[in-house]
C-alpha cells in the first residue's frame, strides 16, 4: 500500500484531534508543518514525533510534497491556503468554515472541478451516528415534507475564546465573522447536511454585544422547498447547548450534539422514540481524508453545503446591514 503524506498548515488545538486519528490509520505518513508561532511548532513536535518544519505553506507543500494538507488557521486563511493545494495537486481537510464568503466557494468549486481533488470540512457531526440516523429517516421520507425548522446553537463564546488565548476570532481581519461564522457554522452545515433545503430568503437581526464581531444572531429563513425556518446563534450561554427541530407532514424530529433528547415523534404515536441505531463506516474528517485520498469515497460533506453555508451567512449578514429581507438570486447555487 502506498504510503499517504500528509502535511499539517497550522497546529493550534484543533490539529491534535486530526493528528492522533491520522498516527493510529496504517499507511499514513506525518511529513511537515508550518505554523508561523514557534512555541506551536514545538508543542506539535512533541506528539507528532520527527516531522520536517517549514517557513512557510506554499514551502510545505512544494518541498513537502505531500498528498494532503490539514489546514487549521485563522479562517481567512482558509481561501488562500485551499487554493494553494488545490493547485498542487494537494487534497485538502479544512477546518469549518471552508471560507468566509460565497465568492470564495465559487472560486473553490472550480478549482475542484478542474483539479479532481478532494476538500474535507471539519464537520465532525456529519459523521455521528445519531445525525446520520436522522439524515436516513429524511431520505427514507419517514417525516413526510419538511414543513418547518427551528433551532439554536449556543455557548459561552465570549469566554471560551478569551480564555484559549484565539482571540483572533475577535478580529475579523482573521475570522470573517463571529459566533455565527464559527462555531454557528456547524449548526448551519448540519441543517442543509440534513435536509438538502435551498434558502430563498432571510430575515436577520444581530448584536454585536459590544465587539467587532456578531455574538448573538436569530434569523428566519423561507426555503425555496416551501420550508420556514427560524434560528438562533448566541455566544452568551452559561455552558454549551444546541437543538434543532425538524417538523414533516408525518410527525418531528429533535436533534442536539450536546445530546438534548433527541427523538423522533410520528403523528399517530402516543410517544417519542429515541433514533434508530447507526453506525458510522468513517468516523470523522480526518479519516474521511484518508479514504478519500485512497479513492475509496467521496468527502461526507457535499460541497453543495459549503456553498450554502457560505451563502446563507452572507445573506444574514447582509439583511441585518441592509435592514431589510435578503433575497437570494436565482443564479445561486447552480450547477
Amino acid at each position: 500500500m502506498k504510503q499517504i503524506r500528509i502535511g499539517f498548515i497550522g497546529c493550534g488545538c484543533i490539529s491534535y484531534g486530526h493528528l492522533r486519528v491520522l498516527k493510529a490509520l496504517e499507511g499514513v505518513e506525518i511529513i511537515g508543518v508550518f505554523d508561523p508561532g514557534q512555541e506551536n511548532v514545538d508543542k506539535f513536535k512533541k506528539e507528532a514525533g520527527e516531522i520536517n518544519v517549514y517557513s512557510s505553506d506554499r514551502e510545505l507543500i512544494e518541498k513537502g510534497k505531500p498528498d494532503g494538507v490539514v489546514i487549521s488557521s485563522p479562517h481567512t486563511c482558509h481561501y488562500p491556503q485551499i487554493k494553494l493545494a488545490l493547485g498542487k495537486g494537494v487534497g485538502v481537510l479544512v477546518e469549518k468554515p471552508a471560507v468566509t464568503t460565497y465568492k470564495q466557494a465559487q472560486e473553490v468549486k472550480k478549482m475542484l472541478k478542474k483539479t479532481g481533488q478532494v476538500l474535507v470540512v471539519g464537520y465532525q457531526r456529519h459523521y455521528l451516528g445519531t445525525f446520520l440516523s436522522a439524515r436516513k429517516i429524511l431520505e427514507e421520507g419517514k417525516l413526510g415534507r419538511i414543513i418547518f425548522l427551528s433551532g439554536y446553537l449556543a455557548q459561552n463564546w465570549i469566554e471560551a475564546v478569551t480564555k484559549s488565548g484565539r482571540t483572533w476570532r475577535f478580529d475579523p481581519k482573521f475570522s470573517g465573522g463571529g459566533q455565527l461564522t464559527d462555531s454557528g457554522s456547524h449548526f448551519v452545515a448540519l441543517l442543509f447536511y440534513l435536509t438538502g433545503l435551498t434558502p430563498d430568503k432571510v430575515c436577520s437581526f444581530i448584536d454585536y454585544h459590544g465587539m467587532k464581531v456578531d455574538i448573538n444572531t436569530a434569523f428566519i429563513v423561507s426555503f425555496k422547498e416551501k420550508v420556514l425556518g427560524s434560528f438562533g446563534i448566541l455566544g452568551i450561554d452559561p455552558n454549551f447547548r444546541e437543538a434543532l427541530l425538524i417538523w414533516g407532514e408525518n410527525g418531528v424530529m429533535k436533534l442536539s450534539a450536546s445530546g438534548e433528547n433527541n427523538y423522533v415523534h410520528y403523528k399517530g404515536n402516543p410517544q417519542t422514540e429515541p433514533l434508530p441505531e447507526v453506525s458510522p463506516e468513517v468516523k470523522s474528517p480526518a479519516e474521511d481524508l484518508i479514504w478519500c485520498l485512497q479513492g475509496k469515497k467521496k468527502p461526507q460533506t457535499p460541497f453543495s453545503v459549503i456553498e450554502k453555508v457560505a451563502l446563507l451567512s452572507d445573506k444574514v449578514y447582509e439583511s441585518f446591514q441592509k435592514g431589510k429581507i435578503a433575497k437570494f438570486s436565482s443564479r445561486s447555487l447552480k450547477t
